[in-house]
């Protein structure tokens, strides 16, 4: 199969040997849909976002590679324009009988005007679980092929948020301005479904974010400090800092993990990446330091939840055992002991831009005990891939660039691991056992595949006291929402509300007891009344003429239960003046030169604006 030159990406030189032209023949393209079909011509996909809800994958956007023989002479570089749906409900094996379909995304929105973009290097949501929709976040427009029949110039950064309400009958899509200057690309995203909340750690802009930024090199980009949390039910968001994170620099490339059952409300784990040079206008993915997978952070999200006014808390903790050689654009899951007793987050692939190695291995990082355990490797490496928990114990991969010139071997775009056994396969099972601890991880953390670990923390201790007490804090979860699993996450917030927990049904109480409860109803209903003013009294004596319509009983939180929604009243965090947030921070007062009162603007813990926001006007 012959590849065409003339179309050079810039991220990396692997991406040069995927450089190609359209069709030179009229003839050849009057053969081709118009834009291509994802999955008809599907030669390799990587840098797309997706998401596993409701017995569905997701795949959105991504930088693809079109072929099918007898129809395109040669393969064709550009993206997929399409919103594309894997059945997850019954098992497959992609090799004889898995059900793809697409959606195209050619209509626009009829409230608007606007389309749903296909961006690359973005990341999608799940949302609340009781929501029909699901979320496509951040992202930038692939600039190496500008002639693709489907490319679209980019547009303005207002809305970098998009919701797809996949049980719609009407217009699916909607946007959704969260109150946030830029859409970042190239972050490390997480979720916590219980607590309706998505997280976006640092990433950058380059030429392909908006409209305002095309004057940036092919190799340009500016780094974005700080984590956006987002409340996806409500479409708000926040910046935080992340001054305190290792290496005080703004990340790409790099993980973050959500670990539901420690600490009060969760942490979230944050794993390599590449540091990007503060202050320069051009960052190419060489001249960054990428992070040692020899120490990683932790945020405890209660400590942020607890009070929106601060940044939060990070910890950096120091790793054992077999750690991973530093790389970006790999892909991080998470699963969980049965009792709980150890959490181990699985990384996959990735590659190191400086070396140019891509990788293929799986490295998982155990807790609490944070020790990094090697526990397969091959010789089919794999860069700007997803994956998810799917089947209880199953690792899905979707796309990912596999450093060659051939189309992916994986012709379906994903792959199988169990978790468990630690073997590949085309396989999935949508019914699979539990999952158990694999051997090669309790060999040296005791205790059995079921749990019962015996090493509960690091062998040199932990970095800080604030650490070690987080991670040994259980967390409680109410009878009306159990803790989280990769198949069945937990109910969440209805949108727009203002609380945001949801909150679980009553039971109601035996015969006997209801008949109790009434006479107590009707006896504070008098002492109520006595105690109205007249014209209440009055008024409430009138309202009784009507039958009050029925209320559906719900169970108040206890004191623990802290509303993980935003409150209205707070603007965006702003840290002090002596941190570090460059890009996504939002002033209280100060009003810079050239910016508007309530427009979101670039800030610097400086009195000038940095010289790479010239690039910007």
């Amino acid at each position: 199969m012959a590849i065409s030159s003339g179309v050079l990406l810039s991220r990396s030189r692997l991406f040069s040997v995927l450089s190609l032209a359209l069709l030179s023949s009229q003839a050849a393209h009057a053969q081709l849909y118009s834009p291509l079909d994802p999955i008809f011509y599907f030669c390799s996909r990587w840098f797309s976002s997706s998401i596993v809800k409701d017995g569905s994958l997701y795949i959105n956007g991504g930088i693809e590679t079109f072929y099918h023989s007898g129809v395109t002479s040669d393969t064709i570089l550009g993206i997929n324009t399409y919103l594309i749906q894997v059945s997850m409900e019954t098992s497959w094996d992609w090799k004889t009988n898995i059900t793809i379909t697409d959606e195209s995304k050619s209509t626009a929105n009829p409230k608007t005007g606007t389309y749903p973009p296909s961006l690359v290097r973005g990341t999608m949501f799940h949302g609340p679980a009781d929501l029909k929709e699901v979320y496509a976040f951040g992202g930038t427009t692939f600039m190496g092929n500008t002639s693709f029949l489907g490319y679209v110039a980019p547009d303005a950064s207002t809305y970098p948020l998009w919701t797809y309400a996949y049980d719609s009958s009407d217009f699916r899509w909607d946007q959704n301005d969260i109150g946030q200057p830029w859409k970042p690309n190239h972050g490390a995203a997480a979720e916590a479904i219980d607590q309706g909340l998505g997280f976006y750690l640092n990433g950058q802009i380059d030429k392909g974010t908006d409209s305002s930024t095309k004057n940036f090199g092919n190799d340009s980009t500016l780094p974005l400090d700080g984590m956006l949390v987002i409340d996806l039910a409500n479409s708000t968001s926040n910046n935080i800092s992340t001054a305190a994170i290792s290496g005080n620099e703004p990340r790409v490339g790099g993980g973050l993990q959500y670990i539901a059952d420690v600490g009060k409300k969760g942490i979230l784990v944050a794993l390599g990446g590449q540091l990007s040079p503060q202050n320069v206008s051009a960052s190419t993915s060489t001249n960054g330091r990428l992070l040692s997978l020899d120490t990683v952070d932790v945020f405890d999200i209660s400590s942020y939840i607890d009070d929106p006014d601060t940044n939060g808390t990070w910890y950096n903790q120091t790793t054992t055992g077999e750690i991973p050689e530093p790389r970006i654009d790999f892909c991080v899951v998470a699963a969980s002991a049965p009792d709980n007793s150890s959490h181990h987050i699985y990384l996959y692939g990735g590659h190191n831009t400086i070396s140019g190695v891509p990788y293929d291995d799986i490295h998982v990082l155990s807790l609490p005990a944070f020790r990094w355990t090697k526990i397969n490797f091959g010789a089919s490496p794999r860069w700007g891939h997803d994956c998810h928990v799917v089947g209880n114990r199953q690792l899905l991969t979707v796309g990912g660039n596999t450093t060659n010139e051939q189309c992916d071997w994986e012709i379906k775009g994903v792959a199988i691991l169990d978790m468990s056994t630690i073997t590949w396969g085309s396989v999935y099972d949508a019914f699979a056992p539990e999952y158990l601890v694999p051997t090669p991880i309790t060999k040296w953390l005791g205790g059995s595949p079921s749990g019962g670990a015996t090493i509960t923390a690091p062998a040199g201790g932990y970095n800080s006291t604030g650490l070690a007490q987080l991670m040994g804090v259980k967390r409680i979860w109410p009878t009306s929402a159990p803790p989280p699993s990769p198949s069945a996450p937990p109910p969440s917030h209805h949108k727009k509300t203002s609380v945001g927990v949801i909150v679980g049904p009553v039971i109601g109480g035996v015969a006997a007891l209801a008949l109790l409860g009434g006479l107590l109803l009707w006896l504070r209903h008098r002492r109520h009344k006595k105690a109205m003013t007249p014209h209440e009294l009055e008024a409430a004596e009138k309202s009784e003429m009507h039958e009050e319509p029925k209320k559906m009983p719900y169970e108040l939180p206890d004191d623990n239960r802290i509303p993980t929604e935003m409150a209205e009243q707070h603007g965006l965090a702003e840290a002090p003046r002596e941190t570090t947030t460059y890009a996504v921070e939002l002033p209280a007062t100060t009003i810079s030169r050239d910016a508007k009162p309530g427009v979101p603007m670039l800030r610097t813990p400086s009195n000038e604006d940095p010289p790479q926001l010239e690039l910007l006007r």
